[in-house]
């Protein structure tokens, strides 16, 4: 996960000095934590009573915890995330794109202002607004210690394709009931990431959902064909957070041969 602090560059005449004290001072860079699991106190959810297993985690656990302040039990793990999410309060965190503790959201320094999805717009609207079709909703669902990944709780071997008709508006509903943050990925048309912004809502093609957070995005379903929709972790799609989307109705001189683009 990338994570920058504060990028310099200097432009100056050929051979000329730069004094030592023109240059600010560099920030460091945000550690991952527990908090960007939503397992930070203070972030909403009552944690008294959740086992999780971190067995299967390459951290140094001891520090981490001791960093922290809190403590992680061993427990039984029923194949899912370890814990029930539904009955987390998402109405509790501030800003839906990141966990509420993440280290993601600093003091900004020097007065200035650290920018999220929220802050995002489009300059020029690729679709006109308009309500969407009908709603599909999401669960990212896997388990860290076995490591395996999934979507509604079913890998990509298990499941049915998503089928949409040509010319509809979907909403996608996501809920990431994992501990981790997914990158998710529609091949073939955009995202267009719901910031509350209407018509200005910006287009992506990739939309990070954090841990414990609900994002919607709706997409025109203008695309015939067959299509990829997965976890842009490559290790997360591989091990099943993938699904198929069929584009289904197209007009025959639109339609495409039937291979996953």
């Amino acid at each position: 996960m990338g994570r920058t602090a504060l990028g310099r560059g200097t432009l100056k005449p050929e051979g000329s000095d730069v004094a030592a004290e023109e240059i600010p001072p560099l920030r460091q860079p945000p550690q991952l934590t527990f908090a960007d699991m939503a397992l930070a106190h203070g972030s909403g959810h009552d944690m008294s009573g959740m086992n999780h297993d971190m067995g299967g985690m390459n951290h140094d656990l001891d520090a981490a915890i001791s960093h922290d302040g809190h403590t992680m039990t061993k427990g039984d793990d029923d194949g899912h995330s370890g814990h029930d999410m539904s009955a987390m309060k998402h109405e509790d965190v501030p800003n839906p794109f990141y966990a509420k503790g993440s280290g993601l959201i600093p003091s900004a320094a020097n007065g200035g202002k650290f920018l999220t999805y929220s802050d995002l717009r489009t300059q020029k609207p690729l679709y006109p607004e308009r309500p969407p079709t009908r709603e599909i909703e999401l669960r990212l669902t896997g388990n860290m210690e076995r490591y395996s990944w999934s979507i509604n709780g079913k890998k990509y071997a298990d499941s049915e394709p998503l089928r949409l008709q040509y010319g509809e508006r979907i909403r996608f509903k996501f809920i990431n009931e994992t501990m981790m943050t997914h990158p998710m990925h529609l091949h073939g048309m955009w995202s267009i990431l719901d910031v509350g912004a209407g018509e200005w809502n910006p287009e992506k093609h990739v939309v990070s959902i954090a841990p414990s957070t609900e994002v919607y995005f709706e997409t025109e379903v203008d695309a015939p064909g067959r299509w990829a929709f997965h976890c842009h972790l490559a290790y997360h799609a591989a091990a099943g957070m993938f699904r198929e989307v069929e584009v289904v109705g197209a007009p025959k001189n639109l339609q495409k041969t039937a291979e996953v683009k």
